[in-house]
């Protein structure tokens, strides 16, 4: 049975009454301040109050996140919790930022300058060679010499950055 606030109008009394759906169908509801209500009161005229319902603790709700979860960024589609999210970055192998060492990005520019750095030095005895009146062959042997090759220092050089 639903219950209802009615406040009179000239008291301003709240009055909590049990109304069934079959009262309501009757036209019997309360309109009188205590004389048709459990409650007593001045006589006057009383109106139903619309309130909105107290939350109970086993609604669901929308949740925190609400109902169809919420749309990650960081994966690009919509994800039911953080827990999820997380669940499948670390099954991409994803790595939290915060989880890196804080000099992360630092160090990985200067890796990446003096790699590029030890590039244009063999790129430029190469051209120096060739300006020099050398033949392709003999600019690629003085710029790349086999030793370098043979001991890896050219695939760290030039190879892949992975």
């Amino acid at each position: 049975m639903p219950l209802y606030t009615y406040v009179c109008e000239d008291c301003k009394h709240e009055h909590e009454e049990l109304i069934t759906f079959s009262m309501l169908e009757k036209d019997l509801i309360p309109k009188v301040c205590g004389t048709d209500t459990e409650d007593d009161g001045c006589g006057g005229n009383i109106h139903r109050v619309l309130r909105a319902p107290a939350k109970n603790s086993t609604w669901n709700g929308t949740g925190t996140y609400g109902v169809n979860g919420y749309f990650s960024k960081a994966l690009g589609k919509h994800v039911a919790n953080p827990q999820v999210a997380q669940k499948i970055m670390e099954d991409r192998g994803f790595v939290c930022e915060a989880d890196l060492p804080a000099d992360r990005w630092d160090s990985a520019v200067e890796t990446q300058k003096e790699r590029v750095s030890e590039q244009d030095k063999h790129i430029n005895v190469y051209t120096d060679a060739l300006k020099s009146g050398k033949t392709k062959e003999e600019a690629v042997v003085e710029a790349f010499p086999a030793h370098d090759a043979l001991s890896g220092k050219l695939d760290k050089t030039f190879g892949s950055t992975k």
